[in-house]
């Protein structure tokens, strides 16, 4: 397996596996509405200026595998956002804007659990960990790692089947912020994505990827 490398910058056209945990292992996620609610801060937040190519939510913790785009577009007065005044990003600035929109969206997220659970203080470690994917062959293998964590973890006895991960979304049809048709190109086809996973989850020795 190709080796990884643990980064600060996120940047342009580069492909990322996320991951975050609650702080001592503690839930971050108690209901069903829990997982919907941080799946459209992600979309809100986050699909502009990323492609999500897999996700998995698990009670205290989540899996990304993203790609940086290239082109952001964000107003130039974010107290009036008018379309024909957006402007792109350089590279630099997409380093530091990404990071400062994961923390935004970790920051409503962590807010509307507080509330709800009667808590106070951060829910997640404040420094949410990245990994950089430079190989093809690392790309397939993390993706196929984040739709394994429920099973790896016990929480299901087939992660096929699991709710709250992208597996399904795509191989699916119905509309989904997953970048689907990137996924399928990135595996040559749905098949030879269902046959991958089907392959590494016969080895029954996952990798850990954190």
């Amino acid at each position: 397996m190709p080796s990884i490398k643990n980064i600060t910058p996120l940047q342009a056209g580069s492909y990322y596996h996320i991951f975050n945990r609650g702080i001592n292992h503690q839930n971050i996620f108690f209901a069903e509405r829990n997982y919907h609610y941080f799946l459209l801060l992600l979309a809100k937040n986050m699909t502009d200026a990323i492609d999500v190519l897999a996700y998995c939510l698990m009670p205290n913790h989540f899996h990304l595998i993203i790609r940086i785009k290239e082109d952001i577009e964000v107003p130039v007065d974010d107290k009036d956002p008018i379309p024909s005044r957006d402007r792109i990003l350089s590279p630099q600035e997409i380093t530091a804007h990404i990071p400062n929109q994961f923390r935004k969206m970790f920051i409503s997220y962590t807010q509307a659990i507080n509330k709800q659970e009667h808590r106070e203080g951060p829910l997640m470690h404040p420094k949410f960990k990245r990994l950089e994917i430079t190989q093809q062959e690392y790309l397939e293998y993390a993706i196929f790692y984040v739709h394994y964590n429920p099973e790896k973890h016990g929480i299901v006895k087939d992660f096929r089947v699991y709710s709250y991960s992208s597996y399904k979304a795509i191989l699916s049809d119905s509309p989904t912020k997953i970048n689907r048709s990137l996924v399928v190109k990135i595996f040559q086809g749905k098949e030879n994505f269902v046959d991958f996973h089907n392959g590494w989850h016969t080895e029954k020795e996952a990798i850990v990827l954190e």
